[in-house]
């Protein structure tokens, strides 16, 4: 008799076209999670309340189903990665957008601006947060590099300091902003199937109508980056050998995995180098309802997002008590890379309103810096010029 190992399983995912019902075969993504609780099937337990007369509690029945359960990976650039925060922000992907110089006449490039004559940034596309990249112009040095927005008027747009080398103004070179993804005015909701195969045994559990609900964000120095992804689902169907697995062949990127060691941590646009750990939370409140008639739930009811995070870091001075006690907002940006030659592959975050709601730190002792801990409140942009309207912006350098 065979026995499953544990790490010969593979895991992938689909969107589905009916909430509930399994996507078709082909077109999956695999998930390159590490060791993960998994998805798992839970049925509530239906007590009767009899008294007998041998005084034996009866008994009792399993009712209404729901799948719940937690995918952890290492943060990498596409793939599945790109198909769940999709389904986390209940928004679609916007395409790379490549502007010549020439459609906004010329471009001049400062150590840190880029600036047109005339033309308008707004009405190119291009908003605070966003990622771009400089190529073809007659100085390669400013080419290939994913560079954050910080700032941004109708002609002027501004990235971290000393980023480029200065050119005149030319016609002659592109613009190309990487995908990007914000909560949109109205939430679209997506389902999926999840398929968890043990290769071992040839069977496999099939989870049907599963959520994205939460995402776990964490950064430490010394560690790939890891997402914990938690969903709820409807049901699961369990495939037998000959059967199994139910999606065929199912696509797999190959990219290194992001480390926090090569990120870039942005507050209001400045580069900072003390953070020693960074954790963001996305939880979507979701709940699925049992109903007469049936053991499955119609669908798993997702509602309001919520995003908090937390920091760590070294204590240089005390502009953060003064942030916390003036509950002074600002920016954050997060921008991720391989290791890989440039244009490195890239993944970053931007979240345009942060406050520090709660903060400590240990009065002294131990052997190392003295280490603040900041706990972030995460609220919604209300759109401006220049802004999206949206409580996070992702960045992509995935097709």
């Amino acid at each position: 008799m065979a026995l499953q190992t544990g790490a010969n399983v593979l895991v992938a995912i689909k969107r589905e076209t009916t909430t509930g019902v399994a996507a078709t075969a082909a077109g999956a993504t695999e998930v390159r999670y590490i060791d993960s609780p998994g998805l798992k099937l839970d049925r509530a337990n239906i007590l009767s309340a009899e008294k007998r007369d041998d005084a034996v509690t009866p008994m009792g029945r399993l009712g209404g189903k729901m799948v719940n359960g937690t995918l952890n990976l290492e943060g990498t650039v596409g793939g599945a990665i790109d198909l769940i925060l999709e389904a986390l922000m209940r928004g679609t992907w916007a395409t790379a957008t490549a502007i010549g110089f020439a459609s906004v006449t010329t471009v001049a490039i400062g150590s840190n601006t880029l600036t047109t004559p005339a033309s308008d940034w707004y009405a190119q596309g291009f908003r605070v947060g966003d990622i771009f990249t400089i190529t073809g112009t007659t100085l390669s040095a400013n080419h290939n590099l994913r560079t954050p927005i910080i700032a941004m008027t109708t002609t002027v747009i501004t990235v971290p300091a000393g980023t480029f080398t200065t050119l005149a103004a030319t016609a002659t070179g592109t613009l190309t902003r990487l995908k990007k993804l914000v909560t949109p005015t109205t939430p679209t909701r997506y389902s999926h199937t999840v398929e968890q195969y043990d290769r071992d045994i040839d069977l496999s559990e099939l989870f049907l109508g599963c959520r994205v609900i939460g995402v776990k964000l964490s950064l430490k120095p010394g560690q790939p980056v890891q997402l914990a992804v938690s969903l709820m689902g409807m049901d699961r169907t369990v495939l037998t050998t000959g059967t199994s697995p139910w999606f065929t062949s199912p696509s797999l990127t190959t990219g290194l995995a992001l480390i926090a060691d090569d990120c870039a941590i942005l507050k209001s646009g400045v580069v900072v180098s003390t953070f020693t750990g960074f954790d963001l939370d996305f939880t979507i409140a979701a709940k699925g309802e049992a109903v007469i008639g049936s053991f499955v739930s119609p669908d798993i009811f997702d509602n309001d997002l919520t995003v908090s995070g937390s920091i760590t870091g070294l204590r240089s001075d005390f502009a953060n008590l003064t942030s916390y006690d003036a509950e002074t907002e600002f920016e954050l940006q997060l921008v991720l890379q391989e290791l890989a030659s440039a244009p490195k592959p890239c993944l970053a975050l931007y979240l345009p309103r942060v406050k520090i709601s709660g903060l400590s730190a240990n009065a002294g002792g131990g052997d190392g810096a003295k280490v603040e801990q900041l706990q972030l409140m995460i609220g919604p942009k209300v759109a401006a010029t220049g802004y999206d309207a949206t409580v996070a912006s992702w960045a992509s350098s995935a097709p």
